[in-house]
């Protein structure tokens, strides 16, 4: 129920409208009457308006100022001023006052029930837009949890970051870390499942894991927990800001008070969850940039080494020989590249192809362990690619596909890059093709539709489901692949159409116009001579004398 409140000085104007709009069954209304501002506004503070049909002349308190009193106590509120003057003064002042309408005393009951109509509907529209905002920002805190893991990931796999992105992306997915200050990483592994379980409840003993962690570090450090695997975890932390200076833990302590911690909740595993864990707390605070190789060094411990053991509170200054290299890190963010050939992200691509490769070339052969994996990964990609997309053939008939199926093919790992890279600009030009291929085909679809259908129909709406596309997004592609809007190149077709079977049929004026799909002779006598400025039959005698 819509409550419409009517408010004019002169009695014989308000309760007209009054009686109107009680009587009126369309929209359900509540109407209220006021005989001047003060009266308005004193009802405005009791009771909610939707709508207020007010007088602009008014002793006292008049029209616009009472739109702006009754909108600070109702923002949604849709104003509609009446006014006996039709001047331009007042027309603009009531829409500077931030008026829905205005409309003229002298038009009549229709008009002023056409506005208020129009009010209305503005509300549902804007309930609806509404509910629809409430329902995303519900399904999207829903998913945030989902959400915050793959951003995490993102940032331990290497994707490049500014402090202003993350901040960003922290504020928007409620993760609880500083975006310019370092982060200690603590990673946990369960060393072994109990008999029997179900993945679910493995799950279930992931976060009953987090869920200790968190019991015994939360009161010192702001943690963002991120699972990974069946049977990983790890946790970034940042020690909380203090009160006061004197408060704030001196960051040498932290990873001697992270093992401490560690070994609390390691006992605590034991004991309420029966599960032995093991954990690897970094020695140092990370800058973000160093994350992805922070991370690769910590999960190599429990792959490696010492991390064979079970119940092990490890730190990750115990390295093996080899695992700080840095292009280590750098493989570890190949799979981003990936993700970029996937998405048509070429700057991003080779962006981050280079850096690898400029790392990799301080390798001396390209038969070295790292350069080998290199190679192979960089295959996997590829090959996976060209398959996915049946362009192996094809790709083959421009360039020699041999290095990529055997790295005997390359002599030297500059060699092996330049190669790749190659590869790689072929696959986005293909992209790029394939986009202009399959553009060109939608096209030609919907010219020899509308060819062929000139006579039924050739909306927007069925031309998008010929194609199986939205209809704003045929429109605009349509116009941005041949310059001209499809509502253009209809009108051209019939225009086209129509004048062949004028000058080489004998049909009827008004069967021409139904071969386009005008019903009446009359509305294809306006389309034709709108655009020709002649009648279909004058240029029908004139092309007989022609």
């Amino acid at each position: 129920m819509y409550k419409l409140l009517i408010v004019d000085d002169e009695p014989i104007i308000a309760e007209g409208l009054y009686d109107l709009f009680r009587e009126q069954e369309t929209y359900p209304l509540d109407v209220y009457l006021a005989g001047d501002g003060e009266e308005a506004y004193e009802i405005a503070q009791r009771m909610r308006v939707d709508i207020l049909l007010t007088d602009i002349e008014m002793p006292g308190l008049n029209g616009i100022e009472l739109n702006s009193r009754v909108k600070r106590l109702w923002p949604a509120c849709k104003t509609i001023f009446l006014s006996g003057y039709n001047e331009f003064d007042y027309i603009q002042a009531s829409l500077r006052g931030g008026a829905l309408d205005y409309v003229l005393k002298t038009e009549g009951d229709e008009a002023i029930v056409a506005v208020v109509e129009t009010a209305i509907r503005k509300i549902e529209e804007q309930l609806q837009y509404e509910q629809l905002i409430r329902n995303a920002e519900k399904g999207m805190n829903a998913a945030k949890p989902l959400l915050r893991k793959e951003y995490l990931l993102e940032l331990m796999a290497g994707e490049p970051a500014s402090a202003l992105e993350r901040k960003q992306q922290f504020d928007a997915l409620h993760i609880p870390l500083r975006a310019d200050e370092p982060v200690w990483l603590a990673a946990g592994r369960i060393d072994h499942w109990p008999t029997g379980l179900s993945q679910r409840d493995k799950t279930l003993y992931v976060y009953s894991v987090d869920n200790i962690f968190e019991e015994f570090a939360s009161h010192s450090y702001q943690i963002a927990h991120i699972p990974y695997g069946a049977d990983r975890m790890l946790w970034l932390l940042q020690l909380r800001q203090p009160d006061s200076s004197a408060e704030r833990m001196d960051a040498g302590h932290v990873p001697q008070y992270l093992l401490e911690t560690a070994a609390s909740i390691q006992q605590a595993c034991s004991a309420y969850l029966k599960l032995s864990c093991s954990f690897v707390i970094s020695n140092e605070g990370c800058p973000w940039e160093e994350l992805a190789s922070k991370f690769e060094r910590i999960r190599l411990l429990f792959g490696r080494g010492l991390g064979l053991q079970d119940g092990m509170i490890l730190s990750d200054h115990h390295l093996l020989a080899g695992e700080s290299k840095p292009e280590r890190a750098k493989m570890k963010r190949i799979q981003l590249l990936g993700q970029y050939l996937e998405h048509k992200e070429p700057e991003k691509f080779f962006s981050l192809y280079d850096d690898i490769m400029q790392e990799m070339l301080g390798q001396s052969s390209v038969r070295t362990g790292i350069a080998l994996e290199l190679y192979y990964s960089l295959t996997a990609i590829f090959i996976a690619y060209l398959n996915e997309r049946d362009l192996m053939q094809r790709v083959s008939s421009e360039m020699n596909v041999g290095p990529l199926l055997s790295f005997q093919g390359h002599e030297s790992l500059r060699e092996m890059g330049a190669y790749f890279r190659e590869l790689a600009g072929k696959l986005f030009e293909q992209g790029d093709d394939e986009n202009v291929q399959v553009t060109n085909e939608v096209v030609r679809i919907v010219r020899s539709y509308i060819k062929d259908n000139l006579s039924k129909d050739t909306s927007l709406e069925r031309l998008a489901q010929v194609v199986h596309l939205a209809p704003f997004y045929l429109s605009r592609m349509y116009k941005q692949q041949t310059g001209q809007s499809l509502s253009e190149y209809i009108t051209e077709s019939k225009l086209a159409r129509a004048k062949h079977l004028l000058s080489q049929t004998a049909l009827k004026i008004h069967e021409v116009g139904s071969e386009i799909g005008f019903d009446t002779s009359s509305y294809f006598t306006r389309f034709f001579k709108n655009l020709t400025e002649l009648t279909p039959q004058e240029y029908r005698d004139l092309q007989k004398s022609i």
